[in-house]
């Protein structure tokens, strides 16, 4: 089911700036890690799809376009261009500006990303109080679409266009709170981050109960699924009037030109919902069966993986839910070197977590820093930490193994310490790798042999060539609304 959605991240041995510094020893340790991912992938497609053939509760798509087919690169869900008019009229309306791309329709639109000055040519971002004065003004629209988008999917069995809808509904009401939820943290608004962590875990939970609950075979534990209730919950929550008055606190708070580019942001390479749910089949399992009864504090880095952890805490069994504490750090050490950061500020406080198991979900890992400042944060005696990354880095290596050895170890000897630290909860790697750091694509030449060049056409060109091939991958799929905003 997930195979394809990963394969835009394979590891590379040639392309980087340095991979003279990697010794023979760690590429073989790299490329083994590779492999390892992808049969976990593998495997994991076989299983999950066999499942929704099993249970009966959702339609399938025609076997001419398999189920992992669906699953969109960097996130969300795609649709062949043929067979659009099977998606719900309703469903048509809301997503009203999906994209086409190569016979795909995705129904992720450049507004769900559009939030963040990284989607705009340099100089054409709007100002960050513009940027999020579009997410407080389509906002009563989740209100609006949440009933008759929930109704649908609700039946049994849900056809495989609407239940899609369904969830990248949900993904796009929890991508907006998410971005507010980021503005009040830089803005330092505890009040209205309390109101925004309150939704984000009631949108998360029935996110999860949507996704992964709804069909997960017997024997298999899983949270609640109520779908009778879906359609009342996300109407509520869309609807809660502490929302509208948060946001109008937070654009007031983003007017004017003091406002950082950074205090509104919405890229999160952590915004893909079949990661997360392999840590919930991969990782949860070994960790509560190492920890039986402990208190769990799961804490989510907000600049990758805000809301992972509300969306894991919806898919664990409902005996477990109620151990867990959810928490949102913010100590993003890649935050910090792409200077994305304004003041110190930023940084998160201390947590308690005296005799909790502290589970730190991140998006992704490779140096390990960002974890090991969260451990400098938590107060009393932990009973355990876990690192649980939905990604693993394994791309840097090759393109910069100067970020390695500046820390005083070896390559080998980094790699090392970081598998031990992330195979620590139940075993397994990450699912995928990330995309970021990989290998840069390869990119035009610019200079005096072509003539006059283009800022712009450079500019893009840049983006499209980087090694952040998450953003690459959305300027490319949305490259019409990047070049034209």
């Amino acid at each position: 089911m997930i195979a394809r959605a990963a394969a835009v991240a394979q590891p590379v041995e040639s392309g980087g700036t340095g991979q003279a510094g990697v010794p023979q020893s760690a590429r073989q340790r790299l490329f083994g890690w590779s492999r390892e991912m992808a049969a976990q992938r593998r495997q994991m497609e076989r299983g999950w799809t066999a499942a929704l053939q099993a249970g009966g509760l959702i339609s399938l798509p025609p076997p001419e376009h398999p189920v992992a087919q669906h699953l969109a690169d960097g996130g969300g869900f795609r649709i062949p261009a043929k067979l659009e008019d099977h998606l719900p009229q309703v469903a048509r309306a809301f997503f009203d500006d999906r994209v086409v791309r190569e016979g795909w329709v995705y129904l992720r639109g450049f507004s769900y990303y559009a939030a963040d000055a990284q989607m705009y040519l340099p100089g054409r971002a709007p100002a960050p109080g513009r940027r999020f004065a579009a997410i407080q003004q389509r906002w009563p629209r989740y209100a609006e679409f949440a009933r008759p988008l929930a109704e649908p999917a609700a039946r049994k069995p849900v056809g495989w266009y609407a239940w899609l809808a369904w969830l990248a509904f949900l993904e796009s009401a929890v991508q907006d709170v998410c971005t507010a939820r980021w503005s009040a943290a830089v803005l330092g608004h505890g009040g209205a981050a309390g109101v925004l962590d309150e939704v984000l875990e009631g949108l998360g939970a029935l996110l999860a109960e949507a996704a992964w609950n709804r069909w997960q075979p017997d024997g298999r534990p899983a949270g609640p699924c109520d779908p009778a209730t879906w359609a009342k919950r996300a109407t509520a929550l869309c609807s809660d009037v502490r929302i509208a008055e948060v946001l109008r606190e937070v654009a007031r708070a983003l007017e004017g030109p003091e406002a950082a580019a950074d205090a509104v942001r919405a890229v999160r390479e952590g915004d893909v919902l079949w990661q997360i749910a392999a840590v919930a089949q991969t990782r949860w399992p070994a960790l509560a069966a190492a920890h039986p009864g402990a208190p769990v504090l799961l804490v989510s880095e907000a600049f990758g993986a805000m809301a992972a952890g509300p969306v894991l805490a919806g898919m664990l069994p409902s005996g477990q839910r109620g151990r867990v504490r959810l928490a949102l750090a913010r100590g993003s050490v890649h935050e910090e070197e792409m200077a994305r950061v304004s003041g110190t500020a930023w940084r998160t406080g201390p947590l308690e977590a005296d005799g909790q198991v502290v589970v730190h979900v991140d998006d992704s890992v490779f140096t390990g820093r960002t974890h090991a400042g969260l451990r400098r944060v938590l107060t009393g005696m932990p009973a355990a930490v876990y690192l649980v990354p939905l990604t693993l880095d394994v791309g840097t290596p090759f393109n910069h193994p100067e970020e390695i050895t500046a820390l005083g170890r070896g390559v080998a000897e980094h790699l090392a310490g970081l598998e031990t630290a992330v195979r620590a909860g139940g075993g397994a790697l990450p699912p995928a790798p990330s995309l970021w750091a990989r290998r840069k694509a390869p990119a035009p030449p610019f200079g005096a042999d072509r003539g006059p060049v283009d800022p712009e056409e450079e500019a893009f060109a840049r983006v499209a060539g980087g090694s952040d091939r998450l953003l690459a991958l959305l300027w490319d799929r949305y490259a019409p609304e990047v070049c034209d905003a």
